[in-house]
């Protein structure tokens, strides 16, 4: 039965079309969803910082550099937040630093989640580090089933039907009518 959705996500396309199949299933089997956006650890590493000469100048480079990644993934947050408070679902949301993959998992361990969703890295990824999540790493330390939502297009445009709720919730073992 799934009662708990994580989902994944930093505000791109990709991971927006994850939060609405999200609300969508939620929706159909009255489960909770809990939004996580992931700053990746290594963001320090990538800025440039050899015209920092001083301590106290780089530092306040860094000070300044992580307070606005938070306030990426605030803002992330709060635009999920709003777009599922059009659908009176219950919902929370949290902020991680770490491995993608590891820190999706272990939120999804602590919140007890019964199903993680995550959306597409396709030609865009998150800003503050063009980090993509190893959906193989993912997939072994996950504590219950992934639902990586892939964009699809086929060569004319076209995109494939999706995975109906309905379809998710009988693979899942849930009965949308009685929701068990």
């Amino acid at each position: 039965m799934i009662k708990k959705i994580l989902v994944a996500t930093h505000g791109t396309e990709g991971a927006v079309r994850a939060e609405l199949y999200a609300m969508q299933l939620a929706q159909a089997l009255d489960a909770d969803i809990h939004g996580l956006y992931v700053i990746n650890k290594d963001w320090g590493s990538l800025v440039g910082i050899e015209w920092l000469h001083s301590s106290e100048k780089r530092m306040d480079f860094y000070r300044y550099a992580e307070s606005e990644l938070y306030r990426m993934a605030e803002t992330a947050l709060e635009n999920f937040r709003q777009r599922a408070a059009k659908t009176a679902l219950s919902m929370t949301t949290s902020v991680r630093v770490g491995d993608l993959a590891e820190a999706i998992a272990e939120e999804a361990r602590e919140r007890g989640a019964d199903l993680i969703i995550i959306g597409s890295s396709g030609r865009e990824r998150s800003e503050e580090y063009r980090a993509k999540v190893s959906l193989k790493k993912l997939l072994k330390s996950a504590p219950c089933s992934v639902l990586h939502m892939k964009d699809v297009t086929g060569k004319g445009g076209e995109k494939p039907e999706a995975l109906t709720c309905a379809s998710i919730a009988s693979v899942s073992g849930c009965d949308l009518k009685n929701n068990s």
